[in-house]
Protein backbone atom coordinates (compact mmCIF):
# COMPACT_ATOMS: atom_id res chain seq x y z
CA UNK A 1 0.00 0.00 0.00
CA UNK A 2 1.44 3.35 -1.03
CA UNK A 3 1.06 6.33 1.27
CA UNK A 4 1.15 9.94 0.10
CA UNK A 5 2.02 13.12 1.93
CA UNK A 6 -0.49 15.95 1.91
CA UNK A 7 1.18 17.68 -1.08
CA UNK A 8 1.37 14.41 -3.00
CA UNK A 9 -2.27 13.71 -2.18
CA UNK A 10 -3.25 17.13 -3.55
CA UNK A 11 -1.39 16.39 -6.78
CA UNK A 12 -3.11 12.98 -6.95
CA UNK A 13 -6.52 14.62 -6.54
CA UNK A 14 -5.74 17.12 -9.30
CA UNK A 15 -4.73 14.28 -11.64
CA UNK A 16 -8.05 12.57 -10.96
CA UNK A 17 -10.33 15.52 -11.63
CA UNK A 18 -10.76 17.15 -8.23
CA UNK A 19 -9.64 20.76 -8.31
CA UNK A 20 -7.99 21.60 -5.03
CA UNK A 21 -5.48 23.93 -3.49
CA UNK A 22 -2.57 23.05 -1.29
CA UNK A 23 -4.43 23.72 1.95
CA UNK A 24 -7.75 22.10 1.03
CA UNK A 25 -6.91 18.77 2.63
CA UNK A 26 -5.72 20.49 5.80
CA UNK A 27 -8.99 22.41 6.05
CA UNK A 28 -11.09 19.32 5.31
CA UNK A 29 -9.18 17.33 7.92
CA UNK A 30 -10.12 19.94 10.53
CA UNK A 31 -13.79 19.98 9.53
CA UNK A 32 -13.99 16.19 9.12
CA UNK A 33 -15.17 16.34 5.50
CA UNK A 34 -12.00 15.13 3.80
CA UNK A 35 -10.63 11.71 2.98
CA UNK A 36 -9.51 9.36 5.70
CA UNK A 37 -5.89 9.85 6.74
CA UNK A 38 -3.42 8.44 9.21
CA UNK A 39 -0.52 9.94 11.08
CA UNK A 40 3.08 8.94 10.57
CA UNK A 41 4.70 10.65 13.48
CA UNK A 42 3.34 14.17 13.25
CA UNK A 43 2.63 14.08 9.52
CA UNK A 44 -0.70 13.12 8.00
CA UNK A 45 -0.50 10.54 5.23
CA UNK A 46 -3.16 9.37 2.79
CA UNK A 47 -3.56 6.06 0.98
CA UNK A 48 -4.55 5.99 -2.68
CA UNK A 49 -7.52 3.75 -1.89
CA UNK A 50 -8.90 6.25 0.63
CA UNK A 51 -8.42 9.12 -1.83
CA UNK A 52 -10.20 7.15 -4.59
CA UNK A 53 -13.13 6.39 -2.27
CA UNK A 54 -13.38 10.05 -1.32
CA UNK A 55 -13.28 11.12 -4.99
CA UNK A 56 -16.11 8.72 -5.80
CA UNK A 57 -18.21 10.05 -2.93
CA UNK A 58 -17.70 13.64 -4.12
CA UNK A 59 -18.29 13.05 -7.81
CA UNK A 60 -21.28 10.74 -7.59
CA UNK A 61 -24.69 12.42 -7.34
CA UNK A 62 -26.65 11.97 -4.12
CA UNK A 63 -29.14 9.11 -4.09
CA UNK A 64 -32.72 10.39 -4.02
CA UNK A 65 -35.96 8.54 -4.17
CA UNK A 66 -38.23 8.97 -7.17
CA UNK A 67 -41.04 10.19 -4.92
CA UNK A 68 -38.85 12.95 -3.47
CA UNK A 69 -37.80 14.10 -6.94
CA UNK A 70 -41.42 14.19 -8.15
CA UNK A 71 -42.42 16.23 -5.09
CA UNK A 72 -39.65 18.75 -5.80
CA UNK A 73 -40.64 19.03 -9.45
CA UNK A 74 -44.30 19.56 -8.62
CA UNK A 75 -43.38 22.26 -6.07
CA UNK A 76 -41.36 24.18 -8.68
CA UNK A 77 -43.93 23.93 -11.52
CA UNK A 78 -42.03 21.29 -13.45
CA UNK A 79 -38.70 23.08 -13.50
CA UNK A 80 -35.73 21.27 -12.00
CA UNK A 81 -34.86 22.48 -8.50
CA UNK A 82 -31.80 24.63 -8.01
CA UNK A 83 -28.89 23.26 -6.06
CA UNK A 84 -27.30 24.99 -3.08
CA UNK A 85 -25.35 28.17 -3.73
CA UNK A 86 -21.78 27.63 -4.84
CA UNK A 87 -20.34 29.92 -2.21
CA UNK A 88 -21.75 30.74 1.16
CA UNK A 89 -21.56 34.31 2.33
CA UNK A 90 -18.76 35.17 4.68
CA UNK A 91 -19.35 36.53 8.11
CA UNK A 92 -17.05 39.46 8.63
CA UNK A 93 -15.94 40.68 11.97
CA UNK A 94 -15.89 44.42 11.86
CA UNK A 95 -13.50 45.95 14.34
CA UNK A 96 -13.82 49.44 15.66
CA UNK A 97 -10.69 51.40 15.01
CA UNK A 98 -9.51 54.18 17.19
CA UNK A 99 -8.64 57.41 15.46
CA UNK A 100 -5.46 58.53 17.19
CA UNK A 101 -6.14 60.80 20.15
CA UNK A 102 -9.53 62.02 18.89
CA UNK A 103 -11.35 58.96 20.20
CA UNK A 104 -9.80 59.26 23.63
CA UNK A 105 -11.69 61.17 26.27
CA UNK A 106 -9.59 63.62 28.23
CA UNK A 107 -10.64 64.55 31.78
CA UNK A 108 -11.30 68.25 32.38
CA UNK A 109 -8.36 68.61 34.77
CA UNK A 110 -5.90 67.63 32.01
CA UNK A 111 -7.65 69.62 29.30
CA UNK A 112 -6.31 73.17 29.19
Amino acid sequence: MKYLTRKQATAYLRENGVTSGDFLLAHLAVTGEGPQFRYWGRRPIYSEQDLDAWIESRLSPPVRSRRALEAQLSATDGEPPLGPPTRAGRRHRWHKRRAGGAARQVPLSEGA
